[in-house]
């Protein structure tokens, strides 16, 4: 699914985008070190280089581009501690997909990414439908990974999970940009924020914060790729050290897969936060961020 949160398409609260705006306005980020594309053509943004490498695996997004100064502001306002600690790769898709591109052939993407480019193992983290790609990164490329963190994600979505995905790539098909700002921010928005705000906020903010791509067949094609996943033949193959993490109450995945997800992996844990959507990187953010750093530094 979609990125799960303000810096990725996700969690349109009032206070997030009053935070992010107010934040933007006041310049208190920092920027990028790299902002490109790989040797083999992958968009990506290196954050920081602090420590060990972590490549992050983003979740589905309208442009396949180098993740915007929106985004990388985003990880570092929500995820500093991360940035403070880890050498960080945020990641997104190759441009002009071939119809038919699956979550395995992004997997392959990435891995030679990393083969050329980082050359040498690293932590992984997929995020939303990133983790689609985590997992089969892990299962075919071992050699690549040291740790494994699968956030907001499952071995497959729910059946709701796969009627949004539906309708968001008819929307981008036809072009609709302004209904498809509306329907993610609705789809995805947490807590008490009505509904009739959160559109009304995506219709003045959506093209910044989502993009606007001459046309929507790179997103489309990733959603099918999402809708027609399953990848859970492919779990006991993974012998990393792996955390889930997700909310309780995810409305695309549902606890129920996500606690599977966890369980067919052989040397996996599962922490599922109370409560907590599909953008729960958002709305539980120092909750998840330490989770994450406690797997990854013991």
């Amino acid at each position: 699914m979609m990125r799960p949160c303000i810096w990725e398409s996700g969690s349109f609260t009032t206070a997030g985008l009053k935070v992010l705006f107010h934040k933007c306005l006041r310049k208190e980020f920092n920027m990028a070190i790299f902002t490109g594309y790989s040797t083999n053509g992958v968009p990506y943004a290196k954050l920081s280089d602090k420590g060990p490498v972590l490549v992050v695996l983003t979740g589905s997004e309208l442009e396949h581009q180098p993740p915007t100064k929106t985004a990388q502001q985003g990880f570092y306002l929500g995820l500093k501690r991360l940035t403070q600690n880890y050498s960080i790769y945020l990641t997104s898709r190759k441009q002009n997909l071939p119809k038919g591109y699956t979550a395995q052939d992004m997997s392959n993407d990435v891995a030679e990414m990393i083969r050329r480019d980082v050359r040498k193992p690293v932590h992984i983290m997929g995020m939303s439908s990133g983790g689609s790609s985590a997992m089969h990164l892990a299962a075919d490329h071992p050699d690549l990974i040291n740790k494994l963190i699968l956030a907001m994600t499952g071995y497959r979505l729910n059946p709701h999970g796969r009627e949004v995905a539906a309708f968001w790539r008819d929307l981008a098909l036809a072009g609709d940009w302004p209904a498809l700002y509306q329907r993610m921010g609705v789809d995805v928005a947490e807590g008490s924020t009505p509904e009739w705000l959160t559109r009304l906020m995506m219709r003045w903010f959506g093209k910044a914060l989502l993009g606007s791509p001459k046309d929507g067949s790179d997103f489309a094609i990733v959603l099918d790729s999402d809708i027609n996943l399953d990848v859970a033949d492919k779990l006991a193959s993974i012998r990393h050290s792996t955390l889930v993490i997700g909310g309780e109450q995810d409305p695309f995945y549902g606890a129920d897969n996500i606690r599977e997800t966890a369980r067919l992996i052989p040397h996996a844990e599962l922490c599922l936060l109370k409560d907590g959507g599909h953008a729960v990187v958002k709305t539980q953010t120092k909750a998840f961020e330490t989770a994450i750093l406690n797997f990854l530094q013991n």
